[in-house]
Parts: C-alpha cells; structure tokens; sequence
C-alpha cells in the first residue's frame, strides 16, 4: 500500500509539472514544482534498513566468533564497542562475519549498523554477549597417586573448568572437571610397567594445558599362586614338621588354623619352612596365604593334614 501511495503521488507530481510547463512555467521558476521535487527524493529514500539475528555467535570455539545476521538493503556496515568485523560492505540478504577483539575478557556491548546509499541507518544490532579466553588452564598433580590393582588413584588441580583428555596406554574415569581440585582412577590395561600415560586440560575456548605426565607406573593386579611340594608325613612325633610348597611371587605369608610357620616371608620358587605344632593331636585345619608387595593376596593353600603323635620337642 505504500509503493502505491508513493507512485500515486509521484503520477500527481508528473501530471502537475505537465500542467505547469503547458501554461508557460517550467519547474525551476516555480516554487511550488520544488516543494514537489523535494518530497520525492524525500519518499524515494526514507526506508531504512532492518537487521536481524539469523545464526548466534559461534563462540568458545579456539576465540573464532562468527555472527549471522540479515540486512534488509544493502550498505556499509559499522561497528560499535570494543570489537570489530571482517566485513565493512553488506549486501541486501544474509551474512556471516568473523569478530575481532584485542584482548581476553567478556563482551556484552558489540553492536553494528548498516547505512544505505541514502545514508540511513538501521537501529544497531546487538551481539549477543560472549567471553575470549587465550590462556591455557595449568593443570598440575596433588601428591602421590596410589596403585590399585590395575587402577592408579590420585588428585589433580586445575585453574580453570575443562576437559581431560588421556593420551598413552591408559583411561580415566573423570571425563570434565571443575576449577580446583578433583579425585581421579587412571586404568591400565594389565600388568606391566608404563611410563607413557599423560593428561591434558581443555577448556572451552579450545586452550590446552601442558601435558601431566605420570612418570613410570608399575601395574601388578596378579594374585600369587601357592602349591604344596613335600607335605607333612601323615603320622609325626615332632612339633616342628618340615613342609615345602612354591610360590609364583615373593611377599609375607600369614597362617590360619592351629599351626604356625617359623618364618613370615617366601621367595618366588620353592620354600622350605617348619610348622610349628602346640600339642599332640590331629591337624587338619591349617592354611597359609601370601601378600605380595602389591597388595595382592594368594587364594589359601590347605596344609594337607598329618596327626602328631609325639611328644618329643625339638
């Protein structure tokens, strides 16, 4: 309705300055044809031009901020607040700029504007409000960790929210973790000894800390194995037996029942040892197991049973 409001008056316009120029008067003596002239250029140039959001920015993503916005006409394109765009020209249609800014911090006041080839200008647009970060977080590890089985358990700080990423022959359980300090379980994937295992911290404006090496971890998750060699003749007259058994590891061992060892440590291989018995009588509840240094326990090896008969002590 306004395109036929305009061309209507413009059709007046053209009618009237006929009109004038067949009674002898061209517009330019003629005030009245001026008036006409003026409001025509004036109709002809009053639509500014309108801008929208089309696409928010894209931020946290390495400091690259791109912002999509449409221009209803086509002009040059100016920037307000403390950052600046790729793109000074702006066409009828959809855009996608790149953003500039100098330096870390939030921005909340970024804003631009078109202006036409008639020099008027849009309302300014804002940009939605968003944070440059160009400092790697620093992540760094709280005492010593402790070996599990398979597992490595420790503390870790870091100065800023990010992502952890695991690099070498292993995994943990903490994926994402928060300003400070956090409780982590390294996995690795059997017995051995690495020295490969590193974690990085990601933030979310794509900076990576140093790696946090782990140095050397010896994983040993196997529990030893014990077998009876010589057991104890099945009859005795002494209170100090001799029994020999193997072990696949070193480590302490620990008796149950009603004899004791005279010794509390086994070598890898064969082992003799003595069983030291209280009094005459039949044993058939004596166990022994063995801790390695890693922690892991033998399942128990049954004594086989023998009757002390004897008194004789030795």
């Amino acid at each position: 309705m306004k395109k036929l409001r305009i061309f209507g008056l413009i059709g007046l316009v053209i009618y009237s300055i006929s009109s004038m120029m067949a009674c002898g008067r061209g517009p330019e003596n003629d005030s009245t044809s001026n008036d006409f002239f003026k409001k025509i250029s004036f109709l002809k140039g009053t639509t500014t031009p309108i801008l929208n959001h089309i696409k928010s920015p894209t931020l946290q993503e390495k400091n690259v901020i791109y912002f999509g916005f449409s221009s209803s006409k086509a002009g040059t394109i100016s920037y307000s607040g403390n950052c600046f765009g790729s793109a000074k020209k702006a066409i009828k249609g959809d855009h996608h700029i790149l953003l500039g800014v100098m330096v870390e911090g939030d921005y909340d006041d970024c804003a631009l504007q078109v202006t036409d080839s008639e020099g008027n200008t849009s309302k300014p647009l804002q940009v939605p409000t968003f944070k440059v970060d160009f400092s790697a977080p620093e992540l760094s590890q709280v005492g010593d960790y402790r070996v599990q089985g398979r597992n490595v358990e420790m503390e870790i700080k870091a100065s800023e929210t990010g992502n952890l990423v695991y690099s070498g022959n292993c995994s943990g359980d903490l994926q994402h973790m928060n300003r400070g300090k956090s409780e982590l379980t390294i996995r690795f994937p059997g017995d051995g000894q690495y020295s490969d295992c590193k974690l990085k911290l990601s933030d979310s404006s794509g900076n990576t800390s140093e790696p946090l090496p782990l140095g050397t971890v010896r994983i040993d998750a196997t529990p030893p194995v014990l077998a009876e060699i010589k057991p104890v003749p099945k009859m005795i007259d002494t209170n100090r037996p001799n029994y020999s058994f193997k072990t696949s590891k070193s480590g302490t061992l620990r008796f149950s029942g009603k004899c004791r060892g005279n010794v509390d440590k086994a070598v890898v291989g064969i082992n003799h040892i003595a069983l030291l018995t209280a009094q005459p009588g039949y044993y058939d509840d004596c166990t022994m197991t063995l801790t390695d240094s890693s922690k892991n326990q033998s399942q128990p090896l049954n004594i086989s049973p023998f009757l002390l008969v004897e008194t004789r002590l030795n």
